[in-house]
């Protein structure tokens, strides 16, 4: 006499195979997609730090990173309002030297590859110094368009956005605005390269921001910032990653 299973119905048998095929993938979930091959990378060229030629202390850093993973770097450089955009409209993986948080529709990793001195520069005044952020408040400040250095003020201010740091330094000898702040690198290269007379200026040292890669919000996007944080994660502590700090002249950004 045969078992009663082998006199099933085959539609009773269909639908035991399709729920056992569904339970086994709940079992075994669909491995994920593998990260890409390349990383298309937007900058703007930060005095000798990113240049044309994907030369610089930063697309080494980034190159090194991702060749832990075999994925190579395609670079352009653009202004930055430009490479912001490019990755907003998502015709890019991400941008270099992002504040963190700058951009609401950007990615943001855990790790950042440098920081940077934020400096406030202002007209001189006969016994006044520079006494932080609190000076501010309610003043007429100013930096570099869509850099959004309001996040990371906590004071009032009335916010003017210039397009050079040589207009931002005509406005203070004109007195349209009260104070300009801007990357100390950024101000160094304009004033030396401008050879800028400094005698009725000053510089006074506001915050430290670090530096990030802002990554398009698509899954490309996140599989690279995936593996940005997960080989930083020992990198930043390695010698290799301090020797390329050394050979380029900067500090360790840890």
């Amino acid at each position: 006499m045969k078992h009663r299973a082998e006199r099933q119905p085959l539609a009773l048998l269909s639908r035991r195979t399709l729920v056992s095929g569904g339970l086994a993938s709940l079992a075994f979930p669909a491995l994920a997609a593998p990260p890409p091959t390349e990383i298309h990378l937007v900058s703007d060229a930060w005095h000798g730090l990113t240049r044309k030629d994907g030369t610089g202390l930063y697309f080494d850093l980034i190159r090194a990173v991702y060749a832990r993973r075999q994925i190579k770097l395609r670079i352009n450089v653009y202004p930055y309002a430009r490479t912001v955009q490019a990755v907003k409209d998502k015709r890019a993986d991400a941008w270099v030297a992002s504040f963190m948080n700058e951009k609401d529709f950007a990615l943001y990793p855990r790790w950042h590859f440098d920081r940077n001195v934020q400096q406030v520069l202002f007209r001189k005044r006969p016994g006044y110094a520079f006494a932080g952020t609190s000076d501010l408040r309610g003043q007429r400040v100013a930096w570099l368009r869509d850099f959004g250095l309001d996040k990371y003020i906590p004071e009032p201010m009335k916010v003017v956005e210039v397009d050079t740091i040589q207009s931002a330094m005509q406005m203070l000898e004109a007195g349209r605005i009260d104070y300009f702040i801007g990357a100390q690198s950024d101000l160094a290269d304009d004033i030396a390269a401008r050879k800028v007379d400094m005698s009725g200026f000053e510089r006074a040292f506001v915050m430290h921001l670090g530096l990030y890669l802002a990554f398009a919000d698509t899954p490309r996007g996140e599989s690279l910032r995936r593996v940005w944080d997960e080989e930083m994660e020992t990198f930043h502590k390695s010698d290799e990653f301090k020797v390329i700090y050394k050979k380029a002249g900067f500090d360790y950004p840890y």
